[in-house]
């Protein structure tokens, strides 16, 4: 029971200290456009079937929908794409990869 309430104590002042550091921050504008706080639907060039994740930061998760960093190989790649365009980046793996960006709409989670 003490191990558990020290795990609970250290949460509670993680997520303190989240609240502490966070920003308001603006609804990206919902014109297609690839932008932080977008969930943006993609494919894989040569594949058919589309993948969605929210392009925001890992405190963002909510367990219903994948999230990548702007600051991740395939979230700096799309950065500023609009609905329709195809983006090209290296993976972690070394491969370049393609992808199309199928649908940028604000998230409303």
């Amino acid at each position: 029971a003490k191990d558990e309430q020290g795990k609970i104590e250290a949460r509670i002042r993680q997520l303190e200290e989240m609240l502490r550091r966070a920003e308001v921050g603006e609804t990206p504008k919902d014109d297609g456009v690839v932008d932080q706080g977008m969930k943006v639907t993609y494919r894989f060039v040569g594949d058919d079937e589309t993948e969605t994740f929210l392009l925001g930061h890992r405190e963002m998760e909510d367990g219903t929908i994948a999230v990548f960093s702007p600051q991740s190989p395939l979230g700096s790649a799309i950065m500023g794409a609009r609905r329709g365009d195809t983006v090209s980046y290296v993976a972690p793996n070394g491969k370049t990869l393609q992808v199309e960006i199928v649908d940028a709409v604000p998230f409303t989670g």
